[in-house]
């Protein structure tokens, strides 16, 4: 199988929360890489260096058996909502076709149901997150907090 190389930004919250920015997906480490130094000079990212990942995704389906990845993939995305640690999105698989996509949902149907599960297409070696984010709180007596794009 071929695999590509989603390049995520976690951003862990002082009141425990946490967020996740999905960068883009690349077709090797090398092009996750400098996407990723890309994203360390703009606003936000470069005050949380540390917390750039990629992870390696195989992608399903058969052209992926034989190398040939088309310019666009499907991304299923499981997103739980945690009292503590706030919205939680795990990329669960990497597919060639929506419909691909929503087959392997199935699979995850099991999971809790509170768990929503989303399909949605990216351009292989395209950022999909290019500016900086900046932090603020809601309320000043509230300790919720959230990352906007800038």
């Amino acid at each position: 199988m071929t695999a590509v190389h989603a390049l995520i930004h976690l951003h862990d919250f002082d009141d425990g929360s946490a967020d996740f920015k999905l960068i883009g997906v690349f077709t090797s480490p090398d092009r996750a890489e400098q996407a990723r130094a890309a994203c360390a000079q703009l606003p936000g990212f470069r005050d949380f260096p540390d917390g750039f990942l990629v992870v390696l995704l195989q992608v399903d389906g058969a052209r992926a058996d034989r190398g040939s990845l088309p310019e666009d993939l499907y991304l299923l995305f499981r997103t739980l909502e945690d009292p503590v640690r706030g919205e939680e999105v795990v990329v669960l698989g990497a597919y060639l076709s929506e419909e691909e996509g929503n087959e392997g949902a199935s699979a995850y149907r099991e999971g809790p149901p509170e768990a929503g599960l989303e399909v949605s297409p990216v351009t292989l070696d395209e950022r999909t997150w290019c500016d900086g984010f900046f932090t603020y709180f809601s309320d000043e007596s509230d300790e919720s907090v959230e990352s906007v794009e800038q």
